[in-house]
């Protein structure tokens, strides 16, 4: 069967000439057995039997419609339908109105064998034509199902001006997610559109992917109508056999789940930092507090065999010791939570308030911020105390004056300073790990306790060399407010 059909090619013949209904009818059964004929001389009846053919054949002058209202008619009720004009009516004329008006194919009738073999070869390529279409027709909507119903975002597209993608449609969650209705960007560039202008550099590279044929599978940060999110692009480009490359673009958003990995890292980085602070807490009170507490225990036992009184003083120095290593403990342990209460609060006030805490001899403050920072009162209080104890206790040794500056440096920093001796550049990797202290009295946990502060309000601290060749430290990523 030369058109690949299972099935033999159902022909509708319409003629008003009963006899050669009947010849047609007669040869083309004996000599093609893939064709059945089913024959009528009124055009009328002929148009009730459309459904059951797969092909119309039809004489171009007939009394009661001619050939080509013939073919209007048919075209009313089954567009696709192949219609074959087979008249004894031929010129030129005939034939150019007939394929004008978009006939299918015109065939001169006749009564000899090679006649009908003509108009059974173009009855064939008109069927298989038909069938052809259709099928790609059906494709084409199930694609169109297929684009439409897709969750995420699509584009439609094809490279122009040397590889920027020009959209020629996009699907409903395109238009949802991003806010442009496919007749307002569709034949626009895409870029122009959902790219940040701090992206153009990275959407180009990834065009000049594209026009290579490379397929994508990248994440990007895209302008959505709620602002910017972030999106595994998949792109495989095609080429038609015109040269045009084409492709379809599909975006997921991964904006909730990269969130959440970054909240899972945040929350193991902070699980780290705990157990840090466990590992302190077991050596302070494994080693720290037995040795003070040894210390007590062996004077009190003095004391009472001897009945020395001066011990008391190196018991009451012991527990003094204690006292203090417990309440960094404490310190430690509350300010390793993240901040629960936020406020706006003068830097000057919070900067004076915590240095009357501190003993301070032959020191003085120098505050030089105007202004305010959101933090939690009470934990960033304790922050400039332990700042200021460090200074005092470790910038001078010899007793000579210091001066302990603190002042706003950039839009989302503030600073603590002295005019001391500093810190080593190779000690300064070490100084907020707990139980480093230069002092051999010293707990270790004042500039630790700095830290946790600081990263319980997502800040961080570095440590570096003053103006006045002290140590200077700089508290980032803060938010404050600048008096004018």
């Amino acid at each position: 069967m030369p058109t690949g059909r299972q099935s033999p090619i159902r022909v509708l013949h319409v003629d008003d000439d009963e006899g050669f209904l009947s010849l047609t009818r007669r040869t083309l059964t004996r000599e093609f057995d893939h064709v059945t004929v089913q024959s009528r001389t009124d055009p009328t009846e002929a148009l009730t039997e459309l459904g059951d053919v797969d092909c119309v054949v039809s004489d171009y002058r007939m009394p009661a419609m001619d050939g080509l209202e013939l073919f209007e008619a048919v075209r009313e009720r089954d567009p696709g339908l192949p219609f074959v004009l087979f008249t004894g009516q031929g010129s030129e004329d005939v034939a150019s109105e007939a394929l004008s008006a978009g006939v299918t194919d015109y065939v001169r009738k006749g009564a000899s064998v090679d006649q009908f073999e003509l108009l059974v070869n173009r009855v064939e390529q008109a069927v298989a034509a038909a069938e052809r279409e259709r099928e790609l027709r059906q494709e084409r909507e199930r694609f169109a199902a297929l684009f439409d119903n897709i969750p995420e975002p699509t584009v439609a597209y094809e490279l122009r001006d040397g590889g920027e993608p020009y959209v020629t449609d996009v699907n409903p969650a395109f238009e949802r997610v991003f806010g442009y209705p496919a007749s307002e960007i569709r034949g626009e560039a895409l870029d122009s559109f959902i790219v940040p202008p701090d992206r153009a550099d990275e959407a180009a590279s990834l065009n000049d992917q594209v026009a290579r044929g490379d397929p994508l599978d990248e994440e990007v940060t895209r302008l959505t109508a709620d602002g910017e999110r972030q999106f595994l692009l998949r792109d495989v480009p095609n080429e038609c056999e015109s040269g045009t490359r084409y492709g379809y673009a599909i975006y997921t958003d991964i904006t909730e789940q990269r969130e959440r990995e970054r909240a899972l890292e945040a929350s193991r980085a902070r699980l780290e930092r705990q157990n840090e602070r466990l590992e302190a807490f077991a050596g302070v009170v494994s080693h720290d507090l037995r040795n003070p507490l040894s210390v007590a225990t062996s004077h009190a036992d003095l004391l009472a065999e001897t009945g020395e009184v001066e011990r008391i003083e190196h018991v009451r120095d012991a527990l003094a010791r204690m006292d203090e290593l417990v309440q960094d403990l404490l310190a430690l342990a509350q300010h390793g939570t993240a901040v629960q209460q936020l406020g706006l609060h003068d830097v000057r006030s919070l900067a004076v308030q915590a240095w009357s805490t501190v003993e301070t001899p032959n020191a003085e403050l120098s505050v030089e911020a105007n202004g305010a920072i959101r933090a939690d009162e009470g934990r960033v209080q304790q922050l400039l105390e332990n700042l200021f104890r460090n200074a005092v206790e470790h910038g001078s040794t010899d007793g000579s004056p210091l001066t302990v500056r603190i002042g706003f440096c950039g839009d989302d920093c503030f600073f603590v300073a002295d005019d001391g001796r500093g810190i080593p550049p190779e000690d300064r990797d070490e100084v907020f790990d707990h139980g480093v202290s230069t002092r051999p009295d010293g707990s270790g946990f004042g500039l630790a306790i700095v830290e946790s502060i600081a990263d319980a309000h997502d800040w961080t601290v570095e440590v570096g060399e003053g103006e006045d060749g002290g140590a200077r430290f700089e508290i980032r990523g803060v938010d404050l407010v600048r008096e004018r």
